[in-house]
């Protein structure tokens, strides 16, 4: 069942497991309570542990009772819509639901680590009935009056405005960025728009001595500036078609001024309501690139009138053995299709065995259409400070690991000394 807006349910299970309810086992032993399994990264668990202990939390899927995956996605306001999977396991293996619920964007730490609670609480009532704790449950009722939909003055549009600033600094080396911007966006069902405006400035200071006395120095600066909208429709629940559209001024990358909008569309294979769960989606865009320089480029060139392509794979699988998170790009200029750059990521948490994980995370890029670079050469002070972007035959990034966790399987203990 999913719960999209709880308050409109004709019975809403408080599950006031009440002091006594969660803390009186009085003839019970804690071994009979559900094993329950919480898969989620981001979670507070510590605060789950300390308000709710008619359960025995386990550190590992295959030992539990019950196995709660959680999962969230932005919404269109800039809260989030979170997603319980319950999957039963042994003698619980016929019992599995779903709850789905969302949150404002404005909601605290605190309160949101409680909705989560909640809804936590309201998913494992089938299982807690099934045990020797079902009679330490107390439920309520709600009134069966319908509410009547909140009239929205903003009608579903949001505005952000930020900046931020940050400082580092000793005898050698200093550095300061400041970031500002404004976001407004607008997400209903039928339609996405989003608007976002951001300038930067970054200074970095690098000097050494010898004794006291400076021997050198080097001042590195870059700035920048970037307009963005993205507008897509929805078609259905696998089809979405719209624009990107941009404007970017960087002196690291060379941009006096790239101007560009590019018209795409995309196919998700599964229905975008489960986009938490699983998706794979196929995005295509074609569109036009109008770019002007600060200095003259590789190709003898202040001004680009382009028109470019691209076409991106995007895949996400989130079960109970783990998740994967795989993406594939490919990009090219139209005039010549050897001015193209190559794009993929995999990510991937699987549980191998019980007790053993294994991880993944990786990157490649294949540039090959860096046409904005600098004719002029690279100094080695440039190089080293990383003033201008350089030609790279390719970029990697890897992180992988394995573990290993063996012992006591119940984790319902907290203490938080020295943390």
């Amino acid at each position: 069942m999913q719960h999209k807006n709880p308050a409109l349910l004709v019975m809403l299970v408080l599950l006031s497991f009440i002091a006594n309810g969660q803390n009186d086992t009085t003839n019970l032993s804690r071994e009979n309570a559900l094993k329950v399994y919480i898969d989620c990264d981001y979670c507070d668990q510590q605060y789950f542990k300390e308000n709710f202990t008619l359960i025995n939390y386990v550190r590992d899927r295959k030992e539990a009772d019950v196995h709660i995956i959680i999962t969230s996605i932005e919404t269109g306001s800039g809260g989030d819509k979170f997603t319980l999977q319950f999957i039963g396991r042994n003698s619980f293996s016929r019992l599995s639901d779903t709850l789905s619920f969302s949150l404002p964007s404005d909601y605290t730490d605190d309160e949101e680590r409680s909705e989560l609670l909640k809804h936590i609480q309201l998913g494992l009532v089938p299982y807690i009935l099934k045990t020797p704790f079902a009679n330490k449950i107390n439920i309520s009722f709600v009134s069966n009056e319908e509410t009547k939909e909140e009239k929205d003055p903003w009608k579903n549009w949001v505005f952000e405005i930020y900046s931020r600033g940050y400082g580092q600094k000793e005898k050698s080396y200093s550095q300061m960025n400041i970031n500002s911007g404004l976001s407004v966006d607008k997400v209903t069902k039928d339609i996405k728009i989003q608007f976002n405006l951001r300038n930067y400035y970054t200074e970095s200071k690098y000097r050494l001595y010898d004794n006291d006395s400076l021997v050198y120095k080097n001042d590195v600066y870059t700035r920048g500036y970037s307009f963005n909208n993205l507008t897509t429709w929805s078609f259905g629940n696998h089809w979405g078609a719209g624009w990107f559209a941009g404007v970017r001024n960087s002196t690291y990358n060379n941009l006096k001024l790239k101007a560009s909008i590019t018209p795409a569309i995309e196919y998700n294979l599964f229905s975008y309501e489960e986009a938490t769960h699983k998706q794979l989606r196929f995005l295509y865009s074609v569109g036009y690139v109008h770019t002007d320089y600060i200095d003259t480029t590789i190709y003898n060139t202040l001004h680009d009138r382009l028109f470019e392509q691209e076409f991106h794979v995007l895949f996400r699988y989130v079960a109970k053995w783990g998740s994967i998170d795989a993406s594939a790009s490919w990009e090219n200029y139209l005039h010549d299709f050897n001015l193209y750059s190559i794009g993929a990521f995999l990510g991937t948490s699987i549980r191998i065995v019980k007790g053993l994980s294994f991880d993944f995370y990786g990157s490649i890029d294949i540039p090959r259409n860096q046409i904005g670079l600098r004719k002029a050469g690279t100094t080695p002070e440039e190089i080293l400070t990383r003033q201008h972007e350089m030609q790279s035959n390719y970029s990697i990034w890897l992180n992988a690991g394995l573990s290993y966790t063996f012992g006591s399987i119940y984790n319902n203990v907290v203490n938080p000394r020295f943390e």
